[in-house]
């Protein structure tokens, strides 16, 4: 062990679970706790946005999405006026 690494105590069902987990994604329990950790922690960045979007008001959408920004205009005749050798 380095200088750096700790040992916890955690009962012998967790350490089992974490070995498990370990096993299937060919990793140390170290990496697989940090992987659950990152899962865990993406988990609860998404439920926030979720939140905090249910919470926004039709004005507020508006400053988030541009109407023109986000929509397909396929209707476009200048469209169709492109060359091949014109630039988008």
């Amino acid at each position: 062990m380095s200088s750096t690494d700790t040992t916890i105590k955690v009962p012998r069902r967790l350490r089992d679970r974490i070995s498990e987990r370990a096993k299937r994604e060919h990793v140390t329990l170290a990496v697989a706790i940090e992987h659950a950790l990152d899962e865990a922690e993406e988990l609860e960045f998404w439920g926030d946005v979720r939140r905090h979007h249910s919470t926004l008001t039709d004005e507020d959408r508006q400053e988030y999405v541009p109407g023109h920004a986000l929509r397909d205009n396929l209707d476009d005749a200048g469209d169709d006026a492109l060359s091949d050798e014109e630039a988008w």
